[in-house]
């Protein structure tokens, strides 16, 4: 009996997954031009059905000043329609707007969504105007 235990518990250890997201800011963001941001979320293991259906409100958050509040501008997935039937890879895309010199120097921005229904935030960057 407590080898079947054992066998059972290990198989449902094996039976774990979960989800995870990749960005590479860009070292500058140039004034005047609307800049691309690109979110890959995939997932492993454990866990059903098309990614697209498993990432909602993916969502990019952005601000000038470290005192204002952040804008929030929603993300689209980047794919064309295989890929989105796709289980284990998706990119996601947004804009930011053009910003002028006297915005300010530096722009702060994050991502966050729901995977499988859990609220994801991933870490603030901070990227250079030039």
């Amino acid at each position: 009996m407590k080898k079947a235990i054992l066998v059972i518990f290990l198989v449902l250890i094996g039976c774990a997954g979960g989800g995870g997201s990749v960005h590479n800011p860009p070292p500058f963001i140039p004034f005047g031009t609307p800049t691309e941001l690109r979110l890959e979320v995939s997932v492993w293991g454990a866990g059903s059905g098309k990614i697209i259906k498993r990432y909602k409100e993916v969502t990019c958050h952005y601000r000038l000043d470290p005192n204002q509040e952040f804008t929030a501008i929603p993300m689209v997935p980047d794919a064309t329609p295989e890929q989105l039937n796709a289980r284990d890879r998706l990119t996601f895309k947004c804009t930011l707007p053009a910003f002028h010199p006297d915005q300010g120097k530096t722009v702060e921005y994050y991502f966050d969504m729901l995977f499988d229904g859990y609220y994801n935030k991933r870490p603030a960057v901070k990227v250079d105007l030039k």
